[in-house]
């Protein structure tokens, strides 16, 4: 049977994308319709065509989490119990949904809770009490172990092979216990938002249950990624570019396994080597590749890798086989063991009751009892140096036992101490969240003490304005009263002056008519005296002479009074 299988699985889409079709366990990868449609790219359109590709499964994409476990990791249970390695991994672009399909979600869990969970179902207690966890992340082209966050390196070693130095191997006699320490390893998982994935996983994750002749991997893959899709810069840029080079390495060791090439490039990053076993048939795997039917690019470099890997023709070692060969020479050591064993017995219980009775009769008897009493005395030795071992080994044992107990109490105070973390936070939270509340009441009270006080004073400003009014008013009132009898004073003082002046001018035109008849009188004096100066000579004026005579004077008195002179 081959030892690697191929599992093809398309991640579920809102929108309706016909880029991949699923029969059976066929896959055809078709050319987008845009492309057509696209008169200018003319030549991606010619590069680009239709592939099907061959798979052991394939899920489409109403495909539900539990048909992708019973069909694809379920049945290799009945293997890892029988003592074969296993080993689970998903490949495929970022935002495929890689970590759904091995972990999933409370609702619908992935492939590594279903498959932990149907394993503890069938193992035994002891099975389960020698079970161990390691859980590990590689970030960056660096190991880190994400039950200690100790920064961890790889090392060859004679007997085990290819080890990871310090790595920490949690006891896991529970399901339970598993539960906790996935969660906690989760927790700690680098993990950034990108353009492409909101929750985009930044590292490869390892995951191994080790029981008592075999191991369970399962391994997370972290997604490529293009720069220009996911705009990243920075430190996500340089993430993205150490897991596009490990991807790499990855898909030319499939590459050279797929083309039976002598050497194949393990050596190129830490992932390979870590699943250098996994690929050359070393163990029973299963790699579910995920892809998109949104982006046809990727997915057709993850159909190609899939497709290869599914082609790879593995020289596994027969561990099985060895398995079950060693079990049976066991076996027969033991059965000869105990033979031996009852044979010396009943020998030496046959040579004690001869040489009771032939004590005194033979020397060389006796001899021979001495030599068998030697190497009695020398199996004694050797008894009491295997009892001595067994003990050794025993202490060493419990020590050990002693030592993953003292480092599961240490985990336990340490997630005890985590939690009281936590609740500390909270009631932080709960205490700022009160003040909060405290302060907003104060401030309420405030804002509604101003408000009032503020009222008070609009009532008490308006109640100002309107007495300033009512005074206005009053001042208004006096001041037009004030007037108004100025006024009639005014006005009866001016009708005074009037009368005044218009008495003023009857005078002056008395005056004036006095004046006039008085300068009359004057007139005719003088001219009486003229005449009478004059003796005899009788001058006769006649009265158009008087009349000019007067004329002329009235106007020179008049010009005189007009100038103020009279």
């Amino acid at each position: 049977m081959h030892n690697i299988t191929v599992a093809i699985r398309v991640k579920p889409v809102q929108q309706s994308f016909k880029t991949i079709l699923v029969n059976g366990s066929t896959v055809t990868l078709l050319d987008p319709e845009l492309e057509f449609n696209n008169p200018v790219d003319i030549l991606k359109k010619n590069r680009i065509k239709d592939a099907s590709y061959e798979f052991d499964f394939a899920f489409d994409q109403q495909a539900d989490q539990k048909e992708v476990y019973e069909k694809s990791a379920e049945p290799l249970l009945d293997d890892l119990i029988s003592g074969q390695n296993v080993t689970i991994f998903a490949y495929g672009a970022t935002g495929s949904g890689k970590t759904h399909t091995m972990m999933g979600s409370q609702n619908q869990q992935g492939i590594i809770p279903r498959a932990l969970n149907d394993l503890f179902g069938r193992l035994t207690k002891d099975q389960a009490a020698q079970a161990s966890l390691t859980f590990l992340e590689i970030y960056n082209e660096t190991i880190r172990d994400l039950l200690t966050g100790k920064l961890l390196d790889l090392r060859e070693d004679g007997n085990k092979g290819l080890v990871v130095v310090n790595l920490f191997k949690a006891p896991v006699p529970t399901l339970n216990d598993i539960t906790q320490y996935i969660k906690y390893g989760n927790s700690r998982r680098a993990k950034e938002p990108t353009g492409a994935n909101e929750n985009s996983t930044r590292s490869h994750t390892v995951l191994q249950l080790m029981l008592k002749q075999c191991t369970f991997t399962f391994v997370d893959l972290a997604g490529s990624e293009r720069a220009s899709q996911t705009t990243n810069k920075g430190q996500r840029m340089i993430e993205g570019a150490m897991i596009n080079r490990s991807l790499l390495v990855l898909g030319n060791c499939i590459k050279a396994l797929f083309s039976k090439e002598q050497f194949v490039p393990f050596r190129g990053s830490k992932l390979t080597r870590l699943l250098k076993d996994a690929l050359q048939g070393n163990s029973k795997t299963v790699m579910i590749a995920n892809v998109a039917p949104n982006n046809y690019e990727d997915s057709f470099n993850t159909l190609l890798y899939a497709h290869r890997t599914r082609n790879i023709d593995p020289t596994p070692n027969n561990f099985q086989e060895m398995i079950v060969s060693l079990r049976e020479e066991n076996e027969d050591i033991k059965k000869t063991l105990k033979k031996q064993n009852s044979q010396s017995k009943l020998q030496l219980q046959i040579e004690q009751q001869f040489k009771d009775q032939q004590k005194q009769e033979k020397i060389e008897k006796q001899q021979q009892q001495q030599q068998l009493q030697l190497q009695q005395s020398q199996q004694q030795q050797q008894s009491q140096q295997a009892e001595k071992y067994a003990y050794d080994e025993e202490q060493i044992k419990s020590f050990i036992l002693k030592q993953f107990s003292q480092e599961s109490d240490l985990i336990k105070q340490l997630f005890k101490l985590e939690d009281a973390l936590m609740q500390t936070h909270l009631d932080i939270v709960e205490y700022h969240k009160q003040q909060s509340v405290q302060f907003q009441q104060k401030t309420e009270d405030l804002i509604n003490k101003c408000s009032e006080s503020i009222n008070n004073t609009e009532n008490e400003q308006f109640e100002i304005a309107m007495k300033y009014k009512t005074i206005l008013q009053q001042r208004r009132k006096i001041y037009d009263q004030c007037m108004q009898s100025q006024f009639q004073s005014v006005k009866e003082e001016f009708r005074k002056q009037v009368q005044n002046i218009e008495k003023l001018k009857g005078q002056q035109s008395e005056k004036r008519e006095e004046i006039m008849k008085k300068f009359k009188e004057l007139e005719i004096e003088h001219l009486k005296k003229i005449s009478n100066s004059k003796n005899g000579n009788q001058v006769q004026i006649n009265e158009e002479t008087l009349k000019e005579i007067k004329k002329n004077r009235l106007q020179s008195l008049n010009k005189q009074i007009k100038d103020g002179k009279l």
